[in-house]
């Protein structure tokens, strides 16, 4: 099974096209959408937000935590303190 060279989708029997470079590296696209945006624009895959590359590098990265300042856990604490249920620590 070919995947494409673009998007990283999956390219079925007898759809797509097969692009080969001077070099013999044939490339595999799933759309004449795909196969402009890299060879004619000169575009990355990976930089484009409908592509599937950008939905597989973008859940690598992990979302920054978020830091809780002295104020907001002092709050957090009298508001258990009301209804008395332990505090967060």
């Amino acid at each position: 099974m070919a995947y494409c060279s673009f998007c990283n989708n999956e390219v079925l029997k007898g759809t797509g096209e097969i692009y080969v470079l001077k070099d013999g590296t044939a490339l595999n696209f799933c759309s004449s959408k795909c196969k402009r945006n890299s060879q004619k624009l000169k575009r990355e895959g990976r930089l484009m937000k409908w592509t599937s590359k950008t939905l597989v590098l973008s859940s690598d990265k992990k979302a920054p935590e978020k830091k809780e300042s002295a104020l907001a856990k002092d709050i957090e604490a009298k508001l258990a303190e009301k209804k008395g249920a332990p505090a967060k620590k």
